[in-house]
């Protein structure tokens, strides 16, 4: 994997994770970085504005810019810190699965504070679990395999998951563990988060509203 993408509005967790990419990765890895003119100093990177108006669409946009050079790519929040084996332990999984000759969608590092499906705890340490939804915090996608997100906010990886299984791919979860700051990207107001996207998903994907919401009758 020669790139490493992320997207990010306020910067404020950038340093750190810059700072664990520079310390971890390989010196010919790419970073594609919209949002912000830091870099790693010894990286080369792409820096991008980010225009978009949810984590969908500003993923979208920067996403598509890498795939323009790389046909694989891993996607980093902005929230995000490696540890000394993140980046090794998530290659060699895709390595692993690819000789298997699984499709692969997503393989997404576990962590400390996600989804229970990729909670590190909850995990085995030693081996790659199926998963049905990914987070991508710190994640490895194909051209191939890729769908844009929905132009929202909570909600936009499980909806893109499940267009990417329909499609034929498998998601995973990774030996690969990162540290996850916390949703510093959108806010910690979960009820808002909930509630923002609803009539997005009703009108655009009726076929997922009943996943996220009680049908009122």
């Amino acid at each position: 994997m020669k790139a490493i993408v992320i997207a990010t509005k306020t910067a404020q967790c950038l340093p750190v994770l810059l700072a664990s990419i520079e310390a971890y990765v390989p010196r010919d890895v790419f970073t594609f970085i919209s949002g912000s003119p830091q870099r790693c100093k010894s990286l080369q990177s792409v820096n991008t504005q980010n225009n978009g108006d949810t984590y969908g669409d500003s993923y979208n946009a920067i996403v598509n810019e890498a795939f323009k050079l790389h046909d694989e790519i891993i996607v980093a929040n902005d929230d995000v810190v490696l540890t000394p084996t993140t980046y090794t332990k998530l290659i060699e999984d895709v390595e692993y699965l690819n000789g298997q000759g699984h499709k692969i969608g997503w393989l997404g590092a576990r962590s400390d504070y996600a989804h229970s499906t990729q909670l590190a705890q909850n995990l085995d340490p030693n081996l790659i679990h199926r998963a049905n939804r990914v987070s991508p915090l710190f994640a490895y996608v194909s051209r191939w395999a890729w769908v844009d997100y929905p132009p929202i906010n909570w909600y936009s990886d499980d909806i893109q998951c499940a267009d990417m299984v329909a499609n034929g791919y498998e998601h995973f979860i990774s030996r690969a563990y990162v540290h996850h700051a916390g949703s510093q990207t959108i806010g910690m107001d979960n009820q808002k988060n909930h509630l923002q996207p609803r009539e997005w998903i009703k009108t655009n994907r009726p076929d997922m509203y009943e996943r996220f919401y009680e049908v009122q009758v």
